[in-house]
């Protein structure tokens, strides 16, 4: 009769319940505080594997992936090869859920164990997964494992552009429902992770297939890296579905002796990937995690353990703890290049030389790197460009004899002009104007920085900046209500409270004067109005292959154009806009008040269809060149105005 014995396996169930707890306090947390910006990518291992990958093979690293998620991966690929998997027993959120939720199915008589003639061909989807993930995520430098993955998919609550909702619900009720019914399902069988892990556990073929392609490339082979993964995907494949256990490595097994084992089966009974413990002497099974709860559940001493030595009964937990350190440590010594691009005839220059620039906070992942570049790339002179995402760092490569260091720092700097509030008081018809040098200002995140400093001071009421080092910056303010002196005492603070969310977050700011600044005297309030309006120019529809001559405009009042908070979605209304290829150009300017302006082909578009499409309550925009999505108009333009001649309106432009 087989004995019962409950004794739990605590320490594990500690972790797991503290790792899921995290992620539940990084859900909330925007709850209580609408600063924060949940972020439940921040120690994701296979994303950052996925990345290095796409590092390896374009030398671009994937959108939010950092060396934290990088050096955590390499620490899993290490675990796994000399301890085992651990991260599944330990760590990962969606083995802990499944584990749990396959207990309910069999506490209600739910769960089946599927047939071994159909559980190892099963086992080939998640190599399929595997294979399919990184060769997307590799050539594309965006992670394809978000657009299905469960996890992701839950802690989103399905609301993520990145993910895709047909892929994704799919994939989190195979892992809910088949986590009840069948054991482990989605680790078995679809899990990417699981399959890469499968893959290290047997390190000698792995190991010799690496040596082979990086020894034949090095005689000029030339072998893809798409080709290395492939061969180690249907070696992992081939190797689990073949024979279903781990050779040489890991070197740490659970060990049964077998003279003390009573085959009472209680280790069987615990082993949450189902092995049958009780048939061997050491554990090489490919399932096995070394989660020691067949250890703990064993009621005599000195039969199961790793290594037939029970000092080794807490080598998993410490393991887990010592690898997640090393890893995060490695993460501060090292940074990857985002992207490193080179273009144009680079090879040719004789003297190449490099502009390097920190503190570009606006550079914090691979597609606005990518948008650096593709503003850099038409530049004459500058041939290639370096971005490192976690310190906000470009290198630039260029041609002295083409270009000054001082032109590509101007390149680098966008002016701005900013109305921090408006004028209600009628009385005020003029403001002061203060001008000073500010340093540290490089970007568009800086200068929102900025803005939020000076909002603190209800005297300011806009500011204007130009290029120049350092910065010069005039500040707009009513004389009545501060004083020069409070907003140098302003621009010495280290911090700015930045609206984040519905909340407000303490922000590290490093402004520094260049002196006390220089008063400028008064503006008339109606210049100061058209002074600090923001134009918005955007071109498309091949606006550059038609003469002016050819073109009208519908130009039309758009007091909107004048709100701050509307100015972000003149994007979206051009994007909706293009969608008529007649229409080629959306601008605004001031004249007595904010006015919009169309620019069109009237052989290929009407009036009123521009009317209507202003006008519409909701704009279609193209998120990608076969993408579309629908939102709010957040304008209520009355489409009254009148038609001029471009050559008229934009007569003090350069011919097209």
């Amino acid at each position: 009769m087989k004995k019962k014995f409950k004794y739990l396996n605590s320490i594990r169930i500690a972790f797991q319940a503290t790792i899921l707890a995290l992620i539940g306090y990084v859900a909330l947390r925007p709850l209580f505080d609408k600063a924060y910006v949940s972020d439940f990518e921040s120690y994701c291992p296979f994303g950052g594997l996925s990345s290095l990958g796409s590092k390896l093979f374009k030398g671009t690293m994937s959108c939010n992936m950092s060396e934290v998620q990088v050096m955590l991966g390499i620490g899993l690929v290490v675990g796994v090869i000399l301890f085992g998997k651990l991260f599944c027993s330990y760590l990962c959120p969606v083995g802990s859920i499944s584990e749990w939720l396959g207990k309910l199915g069999e506490k209600f008589g739910w769960r089946r164990e599927i047939p071994v003639r159909v559980d190892r061909p099963l086992r080939i989807f998640k190599y399929a997964i595997l294979f399919a993930t990184l060769y997307i995520t590799m050539t594309s430098s965006e992670l394809f494992c978000k657009e299905y993955d469960p996890y992701f998919a839950a802690v989103n609550l399905f609301n993520n552009t990145d993910m895709v909702l047909y892929f994704a619900i799919p994939a989190f009720l195979i892992t809910i429902i088949g986590s009840i019914v069948y054991r482990l399902f989605w680790c078995k069988y679809l899990c990417p992770l699981s399959a890469l892990s499968n893959i290290f556990l047997n390190i000698i073929p792995v190991a010799s297939v690496i040596v082979i392609y990086i020894v034949a490339n090095y005689f000029g082979a030339g072998i893809s890296l798409v080709v290395l993964f492939l061969v180690l995907t249907v070696i992992g494949a081939v190797t689990e579905i073949g024979f279903l256990r781990s050779v040489f490595m890991p070197a740490p097994k659970i060990t049964r002796t077998a003279e003390n084992c009573t085959d009472c089966g209680i280790c069987d009974e615990k082993c949450p990937q189902g092995i049958k413990i009780s048939s061997y002497i050491k554990v090489n099974h490919s399932d096995c995690n070394l989660c020691t709860d067949c250890v703990y559940s064993c009621p005599l001493k000195n039969t199961l353990s790793i290594h037939k030595s029970t000092r080794w009964k807490y080598l998993s937990p410490i393991t887990v703890v010592v690898l997640i350190l090393l890893s995060l440590g490695a993460s501060k010594g090292v940074e990857f290049k985002t992207i490193s691009e080179r273009w144009g005839d680079s090879q040719s220059v004789a003297k190449m030389e490099v502009f390097e620039r920190t503190g570009l906070k606006n550079i914090k992942c691979y597609g606005s790197s990518k948008s650096l570049q593709s503003q850099l790339v038409s530049i004459d002179g500058i041939y290639g460009l370096d971005t490192y995402a976690a310190s906000h760092t470009v290198a630039i490569y260029y041609n002295p004899l083409e270009i000054t260091e001082a032109k590509i720092k101007r390149t680098l700097f966008t002016p701005m002009k900013q109305e921090i509030r408006k004028v209600k008081d009628k009385a005020l018809d003029s403001l002061a104007v203060w001008e000073v040098g500010v340093f540290g200002l490089f970007d568009l995140i800086d200068n929102n920085n900025l803005f939020y400093l000076l909002k603190e001071d209800e005297g300011i009421y806009g500011f204007e900046t130009q290029y120049g080092e350092p910065v010069l910056t005039s500040v707009y303010y009513d004389h009545r209500r501060t004083t020069p002196d409070k907003m140098l005492a302003l621009l010495e603070r280290n911090y700015a409270m930045v609206k984040k969310g519905e909340g407000e977050e303490k922000v590290d700011v490093a402004f520094k004067r260049e002196n006390d600044g220089i008063d400028k005297g008064l503006i008339p309030l109606k210049s100061y109005t058209k002074q600090i309006f923001r134009t918005y120019d955007k071109k498309f529809n091949d606006y550059k292959g038609y003469s002016t001559d050819k073109l009208s405009v519908f130009v039309f009042p758009m007091p909107e154009a004048g709100v701050p908070a509307l100015r972000r979605y003149m994007g979206s209304l051009a994007s909706h806009l293009s969608a008529d290829n007649g229409i080629v150009r959306l601008s605004t300017r001031y004249v007595d008040q904010p006015y919009g302006y169309v620019v069109f082909d009237p052989t290929q578009t009407k009036v009123e269809t521009i009317k209507a499409a202003l006008s519409k309550r909701t704009l279609t925009i193209f998120v990608t060149d076969t993408e579309k999505k629908d939102m709010p108009n957040p304008y209520h333009i009355v489409p009254e105005g009148k038609v001029e001649k471009a050559s008229v309106i934009f007569s003090d432009e350069e011919d097209l």
